[in-house]
C-alpha cells in the first residue's frame, strides 16, 4: 500500500500542481505547494477515519449503511465518475508524453492502444495483488531516481529566484495556488476503495500517511527545485517541470541525458496509477450492479475508456480541461473533503447510538 499511495501521488504531483501554483503564487508558489500538501495530508487523515468506522466493507458497502441504498449508489457514481475521468486524463497525459519526448511519429491510437491493454490485462490476471507486486518492485526504483534528480544540477540553481518571499504575492496569491493546486496533488479517494483489501487495518494506515508525506515532501522539494532552476516565469509555462529538470543536467560534462532513466520510470508509475484506477472502478461497479464478474467489467470499462480517449470530441488536455473552476472549486472539494466529512459524522454519530 505504501508504494502503490506514493507512486500514484508522484505521478499526479508531476503533472499539473506546480504550474497552477506557479501562475498565481509566482516565486512563492512553493509555499502555495507547502500549504496545499498540509491539506491533503489531513484529507488522507480524514478519509482513514472513516475507513476505520468502515473497515469490514468497499466504499460501495458502507455509502449503502450510511446513506441507505438509493442515495449511497447515486453519490457512489460520483466517484465512479471521478475515477474513470482520472483514467482518461492520465491516459491522454501519458500519450502525449511519450509522443512528445520518444514517439514523435507514432499514432495516438497505437499507444493509448498498447497502454490500456497493459493495464487491462494486469487487472484481469491478477487484480490487486499483480498491481501491488509491480507498485513495490517499481517503486524503490522510481522514488529514489525522482528524489535523487532534484539534487542533480546545483550548478543552475540560484537561491534568489524565489526572493523576494510573500512581500509580490500576499497572502491571497497564496492561497489561490494552494486552493488550485492541491486537488491534483493526490488522489485521496482511491483509499475508500483500497482500505478494504488490507489484512492488517493499523498497518496500513501508517503505511497510507507516510505513502502521501513522502510524496508531498518530494512536491515541495520539486518546486524549489523548479524554481531555483528556471524561475517563477518560465515554471509557470511547462507542460511537464519535473521532467524538464532533467535536460538540464549536465556534470562535468559526463553525466548527461538522466532522462533515459527518468521516462520509464515515469511510464511504469502512470500504469501503476491507471491500474489502481481501473481495478477500484470495475470492483466497485461489480459490487454497485450486483454482478459477480469484475473482471469482465474492467475489460469492458477498458473497451470504453479507449474509444472515449480516442474518440471524445471534448479536449481533455492538461492545459485547458483540468483548470476548469466548476472542477477545482467544487467536484474536486466535494469529492475530496465534503462526502468523506458527511460520511465519518454520520458513522460516529451510529457508533455513539451503539456505543
Amino acid at each position: 500500500m505504501f508504494w502503490m499511495i506514493s507512486i500514484s501521488s508522484m505521478i499526479m504531483f508531476s503533472y499539473l500542481p506546480i504550474k497552477l501554483a506557479a501562475e498565481k503564487a509566482h516565486q512563492d508558489s512553493w509555499i502555495s505547494i507547502l500549504l496545499g500538501s498540509m491539506i491533503m495530508m489531513a484529507v488522507t487523515w480524514l478519509i482513514l477515519r472513516v475507513c476505520k468506522q468502515n473497515k469490514e466493507k468497499t466504499l460501495v458497502g458502507f455509502m449503502k449503511d450510511l446513506l441507505g441504498t438509493l442515495l449511497g449508489k447515486i453519490i457512489v457514481t460520483v466517484y465512479f465518475l471521478h475515477w474513470f475521468m482520472q483514467m482518461s486524463f492520465l491516459a491522454k497525459g501519458t500519450a502525449d508524453f511519450h509522443n512528445l519526448v520518444i514517439l514523435h511519429n507514432t499514432p495516438m491510437f497505437v499507444i493509448l492502444f498498447c497502454l490500456i491493454v497493459l493495464v487491462a490485462y494486469a487487472v484481469y490476471k491478477g487484480g490487486i495483488t499483480a498491481i501491488s507486486r509491480c507498485a513495490e518492485i517499481i517503486g524503490p526504483f522510481f522514488v529514489t531516481v525522482l528524489y535523487v534528480q532534484l539534487f542533480l544540477n546545483p550548478q543552475d540553481m540560484d537561491m534568489k529566484r524565489i526572493l523576494p518571499v510573500y512581500a509580490d504575492s500576499g497572502w491571497f496569491s497564496i492561497l489561490e495556488g494552494a486552493f488550485r493546486s492541491f486537488n491534483y496533488m493526490v488522489d485521496p479517494s482511491i483509499i475508500l476503495m483500497l482500505f478494504f483489501f488490507a489484512e492488517n487495518k493499523q498497518t496500513v494506515s501508517r503505511a497510507i500517511l507516510w505513502g502521501t508525506a513522502v510524496a508531498m515532501g518530494w512536491g515541495v522539494l520539486a518546486t524549489l527545485v523548479v524554481l531555483f532552476v528556471t524561475g517563477p516565469n518560465l515554471a509557470a509555462e511547462m507542460v511537464y517541470p519535473v521532467y524538464s529538470m532533467t535536460k538540464f543536467v549536465s556534470i562535468l560534462n559526463f553525466v548527461q541525458n538522466i532522462d533515459a532513466f527518468y521516462i520509464p520510470l515515469w511510464i511504469f508509475g502512470a500504469f501503476i496509477k491507471v491500474s489502481v484506477c481501473l481495478f477500484i472502478l470495475s470492483y466497485g461497479l461489480s459490487e454497485w450492479t450486483g454482478f459477480k464478474n469484475w473482471k469482465l467489467i474492467g475489460c469492458i470499462i477498458a473497451v470504453i475508456w479507449l474509444a472515449f480517449v480516442i474518440y471524445s470530441p471534448h479536449n481533455i488536455r492538461i492545459s485547458n480541461t483540468l483548470k476548469n473552476m466548476l472542477l477545482i472549486g467544487f467536484f474536486y472539494p466535494v469529492v475530496y473533503i465534503g462526502i468523506p466529512l458527511i460520511l465519518w459524522i454520520i458513522g460516529s454519530i451510529k457508533k455513539h447510538r451503539r456505543a
